[in-house]
């Protein structure tokens, strides 16, 4: 089945989404403090150090919470192999992000340190697709080499933002790079630029930055997470690269091809979850093989149908396809992002 979703903007510490409203078709594009869509979102929010009811979730066109939809079949919604290892558990977080100013740095937790301090069998791994991006855009990733705990707390201490955004590396960034961002590496996303986000389904992280580039001032609950400060600094992954090796392992560019589904994001990278493209502007051929898809259209319009439901899709259209779905035609022309 085909569920096409509502809009669900997720209120965030930091100003963006104009190019969301205007990726959406909105009449009217500004920024604010919602500058992040999460597409077929499972996951509730946390703001201020809190979960406040449904936020962050998903609601399908017709008014039904995504969640009460999988939970009443998991199996068939999500796949027999993912329910099987995930215990029903939607496994993956799909975000539309637009950052008008740099964002907090932060880390996220691995799956072993999730489990260890939060109850919870998904870390935060993500990995960033770049849609657009002004002339200077960029993104912060991973220390650089000497980096230790105690020179990262000495700059945490003295809130130097300066020094520590000189502790890891600087990556410039363009329509369609791949930036892949493992368990405890510490980044920050600088302000031009949006992307699609996949990630373990949390929103689990640690931020040493007290105050943002517009003064939004965090709470110590949100910057630890409930950790404490003492524990927050085992969060993050000390490891040092030089930019060559950094830039090997987990920055990538990528072009779809025209007709065919073609893999973005892969085992070459993360086990955690799979992103493919297709680029259409003929019939094609969509088989599921028993997993769901979250799909975003990025560009155009068309049909996407088999014997049982015809759907019409265009640019900003968000949907997610639970895996008993039958084989997929997809016609017209257009290009979709599919997340797993």
């Amino acid at each position: 089945m085909i569920y096409k979703l509502k809009d669900n903007r997720v209120l965030r510490a930091y100003y963006g989404g104009k190019r969301i409203d205007k990726f959406l078709g909105k009449t009217e594009c500004k920024d604010s403090r919602y500058p992040e869509e999460w597409v077929a979102s499972v996951t509730r929010a946390k703001n201020n150090g809190v979960f406040n009811g449904n936020e962050g979730m998903s609601y399908c066109e017709d008014g039904r919470l995504l969640a009460d939809i999988i939970s009443a079949a998991p199996a068939a919604n999500l796949g027999r192999k993912s329910y099987e290892r995930f215990g029903g558990e939607l496994s993956v977080l799909v975000k539309i992000l637009d950052a008008n100013e740099r964002l907090f740095i932060q880390c996220h937790p691995t799956v072993e340190m999730a489990k260890k301090y939060f109850n919870s069998q998904f870390g935060k791994t993500e990995c960033w697709i770049i849609l657009e991006a002004e002339e200077n855009a960029c993104v912060y990733l991973g220390f650089k080499e000497g980096i230790s705990e105690e020179k990262w707390r000495s700059l945490f201490e003295a809130q130097d933002i300066a020094g520590m955004l000189e502790c890891m590396h600087r990556i410039s960034v363009k329509r369609g790079d791949i930036v892949f961002v493992d368990g405890g590496m510490p980044h920050a996303i600088g302000g031009g630029c949006m992307m699609i986000e996949a990630q373990e389904p949390t929103d689990l992280m640690v931020v040493p930055e007290r105050r943002s580039k517009s003064g939004i001032v965090l709470a110590d609950e949100r910057m630890h997470c409930g950790l404490g400060f003492d524990k927050m600094f085992e969060c993050f992954n000390y490891k040092g690269y030089s930019y060559d090796e950094l830039c090997a392992a987990y920055v990538k560019h990528f072009e779809p091809i025209n007709n065919e589904i073609t893999n973005a994001v892969g085992k070459d990278l993360t086990d955690k979850f799979t992103v493919d493209f297709l680029k259409f502007d003929k019939k094609t051929e969509l088989k599921l093989y028993d997993c769901f898809r979250v799909a975003i259209v990025l560009e155009g319009k068309g049909v996407i149908e088999n014997s049982e439901q015809k759907v019409e899709i265009k640019k900003g259209d968000m949907m997610f396809i639970s895996a008993d779905t039958p084989d997929l035609s997809v016609t017209g022309c257009g290009e979709l992002v599919m997340c797993y």
